[in-house]
C-alpha cells in the first residue's frame, strides 16, 4: 500500500478523532469521565436560602424520549456524536420525577396538568383553576366556591413582580392556569363558549384582562391577538385578519385603558412586534402585554424566514427577566416553550426538537441574568409524547436518519410515533432510501392513525437548582411542584426558618403590593 495513503489515513483518523465523530471514548477516559461526575455530586451543597426570585421553565409535552434525542440533536448541530452530551438544565444538581395523571385520566391534557402545577391540586382533563369536583363544559359546576388560586397570585400577594412568556397564545391552556377559572379550556374568546354559558363563565382572555391575577401580572408576552379583538376590526398585528369576539371589546386596548384608570398608565405598554419588545427597558416599563401573533408564534425553525417580527422565547425571556430584575422583592416568572408540544401532535419531530433547542437556549440565558444563589429555577414537562427511539442505530449516526431495515428490508428512521398522522395505512411501507428524513417537515412514521399524535402518560422530569432545589429529590405528584415553589419563596407557606422576618420588613413587604390595586379588589 503507498504511504501517501497511509498519510492520508492517519490524518483523516486523527481528524474523526478530534471533531468527536465516531469517536471512541478509551477506558482511561471513561474512569476520568465517573470520577467527574463524582466529584461534582460530592460538591452538591443544600441551598436553604428564601428564594428571592422563581423561574418556572414549562417545555410542553417535553417527555423523557424528547429529551434524549433533543440532547442527540443538540451536539450534532455542533459536530459531536451528540449522546455524550447535555442540555443545560440537564446538569442542574437536583431532580426528580412527576406522576401527570389527570384526575380522571390516565394520560393527561395540558389544562389538568398546568392546574396541578401551578395551582396544587390535580384536576380533571380540559379544566383550568378550579377544583376536582368540575368537570369538562359543565358551566354550573364551576362555580367561584370551586375556583383555586395560582402561584401567580400567591407570589403577588407575597409583594412579587410577575410575569408570563410562552410561544402559544397566551389564552392557552399552559398560561391561562395561572389567572384563570374555566371548565373549558377551549374557551378562550367569548365565541368559543356556548351562548347559553357565556353569561355565567367569562372566557379566558376577558378573565385575563379583567380580574387578577391576570391584571396585576407586569409582564405578559405571547400570542392569541385574534382572542382580544372584536370579530368587526383588524387585528392590531397587521395580518389583515379580523377578531373573534362577539362582544364588541377589544380587550387588547382595554388592558392600557385599564391601566389608566388606575393610575399605571405613564410605564404601561401594549405592543406587538419585536422591535418594540427591544425599545422597552426597566425605566420606561412597570407594565407590558406583548401579543406577537394572531395565533401561536411560529415554529422557531421557520421564525426567521416566514415571522422576522415575531421574538424569539429566548428575546421574550430576556426582556421579562430585564423588566421584572428592577424589583427590590424579586419576582415569579413563568416561561413555556410551547410548541414542543404543537410539533409532536404533527408528526415533526424536527420542528419539535429544535423548538425544545429554542427552550434550552432561553435556560442558558436566564442563567446569566440572575443571581443564583437566590434564585430557584424549576425546569419541567406537563406531559409526554409517544416518541420512540428505535432500531440500533451507530453511535454518532443522525437522530432524523434511518436506523436499520425491516423484515421486508425497507429502511426505517430512528425516531417514530406509537400513533399520529404519520401512520402507515398499507403494507409494504413507503421506501425511505431517497426520502429526506431530516427535512423539517418531513413526518416520522407512526403505528396507529390518528389525525393528531397523543400525549404519553408516562412520568416527567423535573430538574431544579438554587434555593431549596433539593425539594425535587424523588417521584412526586405534580400538584407537589406548586407546594415546593410556594415553600421556596415564603409565599404562602412561611413556616419554614428562611421566611423568617421583622415586623418591620413584613410591614414594608405588605406596603410593597400596589396600593391601587388592592384599594380596588382587583
Amino acid at each position: 500500500m503507498k504511504p501517501v495513503f497511509w498519510i492520508l489515513f492517519v490524518f483523516g483518523a486523527a481528524a474523526v478523532l478530534d471533531f468527536g465523530l465516531m469517536r471512541a471514548e478509551t477506558p482511561e477516559e471513561w474512569d476520568r469521565i465517573g470520577e467527574e461526575e463524582l466529584r461534582k455530586a460530592l460538591e452538591v451543597k443544600l441551598n436553604t436560602k428564601k428564594a428571592k426570585n422563581i423561574i418556572f421553565f414549562l417545555g410542553d409535552g417535553m417527555g423523557i424520549s424528547t429529551l434524549t434525542a433533543g440532547r442527540i440533536y443538540k451536539g450534532q448541530q455542533h459536530g459531536h456524536n451528540g449522546e455524550e452530551g447535555s442540555l443545560v438544565f440537564e446538569e442542574f444538581p437536583h431532580m426528580g420525577l412527576a406522576k401527570t395523571y389527570n384526575d380522571n385520566y390516565q394520560t393527561p391534557d395540558s389544562a389538568g396538568t398546568a392546574t396541578a402545577y401551578f395551582c396544587g391540586q390535580k384536576a380533571a382533563m380540559g379544566v383550568i383553576g378550579v377544583d376536582s369536583t368540575v368537570r369538562l363544559g359543565d358551566c354550573n359546576s364551576a362555580t367561584k366556591d370551586h375556583a383555586i388560586t395560582s402561584i401567580l397570585e400567591w407570589a403577588q400577594d407575597a409583594g412579587k413582580a410577575t410575569g408570563l412568556v410562552t410561544t402559544t397564545r397566551i389564552t392557552h391552556a399552559t398560561p391561562a392556569a395561572t389567572y384563570a377559572h374555566s371548565p373549558d379550556r377551549d374557551w378562550e374568546a367569548d365565541a368559543d363558549v356556548p351562548a347559553e354559558d357565556r353569561r355565567q363563565c367569562a372566557d379566558i382572555a376577558k378573565q385575563m384582562i379583567d380580574n387578577n391575577p391576570g391584571r396585576r401580572a407586569n409582564v405578559i408576552f405571547g400570542g392569541g391577538l385574534r382572542k382580544f379583538t372584536p370579530n368587526n376590526e383588524l387585528s392590531a398585528s397587521g395580518s389583515g385578519k379580523k377578531g373573534y369576539r362577539l362582544d364588541g371589546q377589544n380587550l387588547f386596548r382595554k388592558w392600557k385603558t385599564h391601566k389608566i384608570a388606575d393610575g399605571l398608565g405613564d410605564k404601561a405598554h401594549s405592543i406587538t412586534t419585536r422591535d418594540q419588545l427591544s425599545a422597552l427597558t426597566p425605566e420606561n416599563t412597570d407594565y407590558v402585554l406583548g401579543l406577537f401573533s394572531d395565533d401561536h408564534l411560529e415554529y422557531e425553525l421557520k421564525r426567521n424566514r416566514t415571522s422576522r417580527s415575531q421574538p424569539s422565547l429566548t428575546e421574550m425571556t430576556r426582556k421579562a427577566i430585564e423588566l421584572l430584575s428592577k424589583h427590590e422583592q424579586g419576582f415569579f416568572l413563568a416561561v413555556e416553550g410551547g410548541r414542543i408540544d404543537h410539533a409532536h401532535h404533527d408528526g415533526k419531530a424536527k420542528l419539535s426538537l429544535h423548538e425544545l433547542l429554542e427552550f434550552d437556549n432561553a435556560i442558558s440565558n436566564a442563567l446569566k441574568m440572575v443571581p443564583l444563589e437566590d434564585t430557584l429555577i424549576v425546569v419541567t414537562a406537563d406531559h409526554s409524547h409517544t416518541l420512540n427511539i428505535v432500531g440500533y442505530p451507530e453511535r454518532g449516526n443522525s437522530i432524523l436518519k434511518l436506523a436499520g431495515k425491516d423484515k421486508s428490508r425497507l429502511p426505517y428512521t430512528t425516531l417514530s410515533y406509537a400513533n399520529g398522522p404519520g401512520a402507515i395505512t398499507q403494507l409494504p411501507r413507503r421506501d425511505l432510501t431517497h426520502v429526506d428524513t431530516e427535512h423539517e417537515d418531513f413526518q416520522q412514521e407512526a403505528l396507529i392513525s390518528l389525525s393528531s399524535e397523543s400525549h404519553g402518560g408516562e412520568d416527567v422530569a423535573i430538574y431544579a437548582r438554587g434555593p431549596f432545589a433539593h425539594l425535587f429529590h424523588t417521584l412526586h405528584e405534580q400538584n407537589y411542584i406548586a407546594h415546593a415553589m410556594d415553600y421556596a419563596g415564603c409565599y404562602r407557606k412561611r413556616s419554614g426558618a428562611h421566611c423568617k422576618v421583622t415586623d418591620d420588613v413584613e410591614e414594608e413587604l405588605e406596603q410593597n403590593i400596589d396600593s391601587n390595586y388592592r384599594r380596588h379588589g382587583r
